[in-house]
């Protein structure tokens, strides 16, 4: 997905999407792609807090456990 927004041959996993050339409206289409994709509420700011791909996964698994664990959560 970076590879095609970017315009770039290869991205690495430690690579940093705002040194790429990345900018605001790159990561708005970045978060937008992953909501789409993963069915997750993936918020612009997480592409900003985790700008590498390694980052930006491990804050998604992140968001899907914690909306896991709210789900399963008993009333109270």
């Amino acid at each position: 997905m970076w590879q095609e927004l970017l315009g770039i041959e290869r991205v690495g996993v430690h690579d940093n999407f705002f040194q790429l050339g990345g900018h605001s409206l790159l990561a708005t289409q970045v978060a937008s792609r992953l909501r789409k994709a993963l069915r997750v509420d993936v918020p612009v700011r997480a592409v900003f807090d985790s700008p590498t791909p390694a980052q930006l996964a491990q804050g998604i698994a992140d968001l899907m456990m914690a909306a896991i664990t709210a789900q399963f959560a008993p009333a109270g």
